[in-house]
């Protein structure tokens, strides 16, 4: 293994998806000690271990939903700067950033480079929670001061939230159309299956990384207190607390999700699913009130026994 190691980023938020990671980049980005880059997820180490080397043909053909998403950024960066070149506005900066990505040789350099050098920065990819131990290794022996957040929410909700997210991507379709079987495929997604053991992500980065370089946040906090949430997030990174106008910004919805409660039905399987994982949760943090709070609240809604 390569003996260099990289400053940058500072820190890196490793999900799970739909635990208010937009919020985090968006509101981080915000602040005046903070620089974050263009896309909110780069997924490097996501990508280099589950898709491979990404080179330009690849880039170009390639069906992963990575690699669709790399597209789709690339593409409407590329047309910002169109218009911005025929506005007379062209930010040359942003624009050698965009060109960096998009064809700079993906390494460890080549990524610890896409982070401004003169500020707190970071990649916040929802992902990373996915990543086997000899990734985790890896970034400690490549990044050995890095920071990373992790960001906990009830299972339940979380698997409900995304499964309406990705089967409502369809223009117009409305979730009423979905099929049951489309959500039974969501929710035994195997990845997510990796994601909802919270304990086992905790453990894992936990083996590497000491404590003081790790911060678990729970999804309640940010529903029920997002300026205290948000303070955790800023004294971990030690920057400053938020000025007044971006305390006000707190309070905002960052991405709002498809509308729809939870089917008891779909509430009782995705509970049997994940019961298990909350119990290990409450064992492993046994001071904490929120895992308790999902455990209670999925077991008042089981169907009694006969």
């Amino acid at each position: 293994m390569s003996e260099k190691t990289f400053l940058k980023p500072d820190f890196i938020g490793i999900g799970p998806p739909k635990t208010g990671t937009t919020w985090i980049y968006k509101n981080l980005s915000q602040h005046q000690q903070i620089s974050m880059p263009p896309d909110k997820e780069i997924r490097y180490f996501y990508e280099k271990h589950f898709v491979g080397e990404l080179g330009l043909l690849k880039l170009l053909l390639s069906d992963h939903w990575h690699v669709r998403g790399r597209r789709a950024f690339h593409k409407n960066r590329l047309r910002a700067h169109f218009k911005s070149l025929l506005g007379c506005r062209l930010d040359v900066h942003d624009l050698r950033w965009d060109l960096k990505y998009l064809f700079g040789n993906r390494s460890f350099s080549w990524y610890a480079s896409l982070f401004n050098e003169n500020c707190v920065t970071g990649d916040i990819s929802a992902k990373y929670c996915e990543l086997p131990e000899e990734w985790i290794r890896k970034i400690k022996h490549h990044f050995p001061r890095l920071k990373v957040l992790i960001t906990l929410r009830d299972p339940v909700e979380r698997e409900w939230s995304r499964a309406k997210m990705n089967l409502s991507k369809k223009p117009n379709r409305p979730l009423s159309a979905v099929k049951k079987h489309e959500f039974l495929t969501q929710f035994n997604d195997p990845p997510q299956k990796t994601s909802n053991d919270y304990k086992t992500v905790i453990e894992s980065w936990s083996r590497y990384f000491p404590s003081e370089q790790i911060l678990v946040l729970f999804y309640d906090e940010l529903v029920e207190d997002p300026h205290g949430y948000f303070l955790k997030i800023c004294r971990f990174l030690s920057i400053k607390d938020p000025d007044e106008e971006a305390k006000a910004k707190l309070e905002e919805y960052v991405f709002k999700g498809v509308k729809g409660a939870i089917p008891g039905e779909f509430r009782d399987i995705l509970f049997e699913m994940h019961q298990e994982n909350i119990l290990k949760l409450i064992r492993y943090y046994p001071d904490s009130d929120y895992p308790k709070r999902w455990l209670a609240k999925h077991q008042v809604h089981e169907k009694p026994v006969d």
